[in-house]
């Protein structure tokens, strides 16, 4: 299956498509339960604009299906035009795919779903400000976008420190671009407070982005089996991602080993801040994925042996679909 991804063709976007459907069929035909006590809380825009989304199970499964493929094209584009892969593919976006739908509850519209889909535009305003004169624009919307999917996911907010560093990594990191930084932080806060404001709801907005955070530092999640076999499967895809670090810097230019490296930092803060919940929802992991999907599809590439990579996506496929009905 993995040669049909293996080309450059933008055809090969409506087969992505047909997979991307195909992982979440089950949850828009209904097969599958909505299970809201794993759905993670969401910030004041999440409430404002899905709320409904748990009431409404067949709506939820399709968006979160549009919102998965639109994630995997972005994602898949990152990837491309920054080299980080050695050829030009849909694996990308394909393993982003796979690994966003491997939980039943990740089929479902969730907080974290919707603020992963800014993730791979703040990352890609990152990896352009590389020798780059004026990047003020960039390092502002790199900023922007990160907030803004902190509004609808508050832990996402951590992600800013990555984004900190990496500017760091990237380049000079003056003091002129860093206050620009801080100030594309403030604009989203400043703008959703006075569209609240402007309905009558200032002080709503405060309550609910703020009471977001009072969990932090209070990690006491309820080990249940879902719990248990969600952080199984992820500490098997952070068990390949170790094993397989030396082939993601090996014989890559200056710059994909930057982007590379700042990858690894979302990807560890991003980590750090789902131990600072007061509750760990197992959809809380989306937040994490698109680098999980980068990274994955970058060890399928190294293997010399395609027929092995057609079996370990295979078998990912269906352990996934398989965990889907159990």
């Amino acid at each position: 299956m993995l040669f049909l991804f293996r080309t450059n063709r933008s055809t090969t976007a409506l087969t992505l498509a047909l997979y991307v459907g195909v992982l979440h069929l089950a949850a828009c035909l209904g097969w599958v339960p909505l299970p809201k006590q794993e759905i993670a809380p969401g910030g004041s825009l999440y409430q404002s604009f899905f709320w409904w989304a748990d009431e409404v199970p067949w709506a939820s499964a399709l968006l979160a299906t549009a919102f998965v493929y639109v994630q995997a094209l972005l994602i898949n584009y990152l990837a491309d035009i920054f080299r980080l892969l050695p050829e030009r593919s849909w694996l990308p976006g394909l393993f982003y795919a796979l690994v966003a739908s491997m939980l039943p509850e990740f089929l479902y519209l969730s907080p974290p779903l919707v603020g992963a889909t800014f993730v791979p535009i703040a990352l890609d305003r990152l990896f352009r400000t590389y020798k780059q004169g004026e990047v003020a624009y960039l390092v502002f919307d790199a900023a922007i976008w990160l907030t803004v999917g902190s509004l609808f996911f508050p832990p996402l907010f951590f992600s800013l420190v990555a984004g900190f560093v990496g500017l760091g990594i990237m380049r000079s990191f003056k003091l002129r671009e860093r206050l620009v930084y801080f100030a594309g932080v403030l604009v989203p806060f400043f703008l959703a407070w006075l569209w609240y404001f402007w309905c009558d709801n200032g002080r709503g907005f405060w309550t609910g982005q703020l009471s977001s955070y009072s969990g932090f530092y209070h990690f006491a999640p309820q080990w249940t089996v879902k719990t248990i076999i969600a952080v199984g499967l992820l500490g098997v895809l952070f068990l390949i991602l170790l094993l397989s670090t030396g082939t993601y810097f090996h014989k890559k230019l200056i710059q994909a080993q930057k982007c590379i490296t700042i990858l690894y930092w979302f990807l560890i803060v991003g980590a750090v801040s789902l131990l600072l919940q007061g509750d760990f929802r197992t959809t809380q992991l989306l937040s994490i994925m698109p680098m999980v999907g980068i990274f994955l599809s970058m060890t399928v590439a190294s293997f010399k042996s395609r027929p092995f990579a057609e079996l370990l996506h295979l078998v990912l496929l269906g352990t996934v679909l398989l965990t889907q009905f159990i």
